[in-house]
């Protein structure tokens, strides 16, 4: 062999080492969508605040009790506690407030579930555990879900947690269901082990974790890092125990039966997202600026909501801005709320405006009202304001 040729063989090895593979992910059916609905504010809602509270709340729950009174909660992270609110009247209620300190100790609040007012199950982000307590903030019982080893590097096998209001806890039967995901690009080796929600008996209180993510979308060393793009969003048709799971990568949902693993894929894209890419560069060398920039020029799905009083379901499509650079950034990205039928049939879509500039999608959820979206007031944080989205013919 010839110097010239061993130093080109050397340099195909080299680049074939260094190589990360591709994948994109086409929107078949890109601008062949027929719109026979969109989305019209009917309703709003104003929830004054106090002088330690402010909008935009990382995680809520609408909670009704016995005899009908719904409550609008919501943590707020200042103080340690959770605010109630009747939410149709929009009245204070009362807040709970949770030590931070001594044998009832709740560190970092990120999120909860209120099964009744005696038994709030809290998700603790620095010890990365539930705690059940009680509405006078006693916790009776906590439960780690870093499963049953001391590995410092626990965080490799279990799934990290981000509660959102769109990323709620669910209840089925006598389990709580904890949605979690990896932060970053998944290794090969991890793809058909890593489960990412965590199931809570609620009797024995043992953990188990359920759901692997798709292979066809995040296998084979696709360079998918920072959080944003393995975020999972679930919610659950209760009329038939399905899961109906978001990847943000995907123009499909993808549906699961409560128990059993497989999923099927059903398409729920928008009309206007276009082919979503994976990044050519080395996970290992992808820096945070990179991923940003390339979430930002991305279509990219995050909730899906079920609304059972219409039988209807809602995804939100941040939609791509293709020109964004490096000071851009991925909150900017435009909102679009895509609406099907029972079936997951294409009703429309509707885009509502800029991503925390006018709307804080995150805090979205359904009542019979409507699809319930947090507004962003401009140069005022007095009022927490819902504004309520209903389904008009076009």
């Amino acid at each position: 062999m010839n110097l010239r040729l061993f130093f080109t063989c050397l340099l195909a090895l080299i680049l074939s080492k260094c190589s990360t593979d591709t994948i994109n992910v086409r929107n078949e059916k890109q601008g062949r969508l027929k719109a026979t609905f969109k989305l019209e504010i009917t309703d709003v809602k104003k929830f004054l605040l106090d002088n330690e509270t402010a909008p935009k709340p990382q995680y809520t729950q609408l909670f009704e009790i016995p005899g009908g009174v719904r409550y609008f909660t919501f943590i707020n992270r200042y103080n340690n506690s959770i605010y109630f609110y009747d939410y149709s009247t929009c009245t204070f209620i009362k807040k709970v407030l949770f030590n931070k300190k001594g044998p009832d100790a709740i560190l970092i609040m990120t999120g909860y579930f209120i099964e009744s007012i005696d038994s709030i199950y809290l998700y603790d982000k620095a010890l990365t555990q539930i705690a059940l307590t009680n509405d006078n903030g006693k916790v009776l019982k906590r439960i780690s879900l870093r499963g049953n080893t001391a590995d410092k590097n626990w965080f490799i096998d279990y799934p990290q947690y981000v509660p959102q209001t769109v990323t709620p806890f669910v209840k089925i039967n006598d389990e709580l269901l904890f949605p979690g995901q990896h932060m970053g690009t998944i290794p090969k080796a991890m793809i058909e082990k890593f489960k990412f929600t965590a199931r809570i008996n609620l009797r024995s209180h043992q953990v188990n974790f359920s759901y692997l993510y798709p292979k066809e979308l995040y296998g084979y060393n696709y360079n998918w890092e920072g959080r944003l793009f393995t975020e999972v969003f679930e919610d659950i048709n209760h009329e038939n125990n399905k899961l109906i799971f978001s990847f943000p990568v995907s123009h499909d949902l993808y549906i699961a039966d409560f128990k059993n693993e497989e999923f099927t894929k059903v398409y729920a894209g928008s009309n206007i997202a276009g082919t979503i890419h994976s990044m050519s560069s080395d996970p290992k060398q992808t820096t945070d600026k990179m991923t940003l920039t390339h979430f930002v020029q991305q279509d990219t799905y995050t909730a899906v909501k079920y609304d059972r009083y219409r039988n209807i379901y809602y995804r939100v499509l941040l939609n791509a801005i293709h020109d964004a650079t490096v000071q851009t950034s991925w909150r900017e990205k435009p909102v679009t709320i895509i609406v099907m039928d029972k079936d997951f049939k294409y009703l429309g879509e509707s885009t509502i405006g800029k991503g925390d500039k006018e709307w804080f999608w995150q805090n979205s959820f359904v009542t019979r009202e409507g699809l319930n979206i947090e507004y962003i007031e401009k140069d005022s944080e007095d009022y927490l304001t819902l504004k309520i989205f209903t389904l008009k013919n076009i």
